[in-house]
């Protein structure tokens, strides 16, 4: 059931303009940060996780035009036939095929893209389908809402690892839940694919709610992952800070502490069905 297209126009003016202004602050800040004390995600350094966001921007770019993601033709391929269970392996693919890490010239690459994916969405119905990552079709405003998903989440990365300062505004935090992360679950969109090897396990029905989001609920399970809209079926209600939850589910800080401080709740009838949910979820 599509719960989220009808919330597109709207925001769109918003997203468009929480996307350039984070992009500047992304170049900013990989050109000012100080040298990097740790990694910055996993294995990744610092200059990696700010290629890696340059080269997403290019993606992005590509596809609202209906392109093929990558110029190397094996690796558009495989860009096509993915699912989520593949995308670490796409990714390093794509860090040794474009190999440049120059803070100054990720910088300029990603905001000459960005300035791309605004000019070339500018004139489109933001919820016209795009080809996307593993057969996907995703509105037009979903790649713009990934690229900002993408800038937030790596920003954060990049400043943990140097100790630089990186905020995540609530209000584009919400935007990135709504039109990326929503969509992605499959609202109004065709994610079968790509989110094939996805789910497992017995049924979890979890309602999200917050005071910037649309109110959904993910159900998943053995061949299934959807987003409906919420009619007390839940097995719990989660509610949450927009920014806490993005960096709890992408697995950016601990789910224990988010619970402690009161920025993610779970509420019955299974509140420890939220802790299965984190622990099941993937994520891009």
């Amino acid at each position: 059931m599509d719960v989220l297209l009808e919330e597109t126009g709207d925001r769109w003016p918003a997203l468009r303009a929480a996307l350039s202004d984070t992009t500047d602050r992304f170049a900013r800040l990989i050109a000012s940060a100080p040298p990097p004390t740790r990694s910055a995600i996993g294995g990744w350094s610092a200059d990696e996780a700010a290629a890696h966001t340059a080269i997403v921007s290019g993606m992005n770019a590509e596809m609202v035009a209906g392109r093929d993601p990558f110029d190397d033709p094996d690796l558009a391929r495989a860009s096509r036939e993915m699912t989520l269970a593949d995308l670490a392996a796409v990714n390093a693919r794509a860090l040794r095929r474009y190999p440049a890490r120059d803070p100054e010239a990720l910088g300029a690459h990603l905001r000459e893209h960005v300035d791309l994916l605004l000019e070339r969405s500018a004139d489109l119905d933001p919820d016209e389908p795009r080809p996307w990552l593993g057969g996907a079709r995703l509105p037009v405003s979903t790649l713009l809402a990934h690229q900002l998903n993408e800038l937030l989440l790596h920003g954060f990365d990049v400043a943990r690892a140097t100790g630089a300062r990186w905020d995540v505004p609530e209000d584009e935090a919400a935007l990135a839940f709504d039109l990326f992360l929503m969509r992605l679950l499959g609202a109004g969109a065709d994610t079968r694919h790509l989110l094939s090897r996805s789910g497992g396990g017995r049924e979890l029905r979890v309602e999200l709610r917050s005071a910037r989001t649309t109110p959904v609920m993910v159900v998943s399970g053995e061949r299934k992952l959807e987003v409906v809209r919420p009619d007390g079926s839940a097995d719990t209600v989660v509610r949450f800070t927009p920014s806490v939850f993005m960096l709890a589910l992408f697995r950016r800080i601990g789910l224990a502490g988010a619970l402690v401080s009161g920025t993610i709740t779970a509420s019955r009838p299974r509140p420890w069905v939220a802790l299965a949910y984190f622990r099941r979820t993937r994520t891009p």
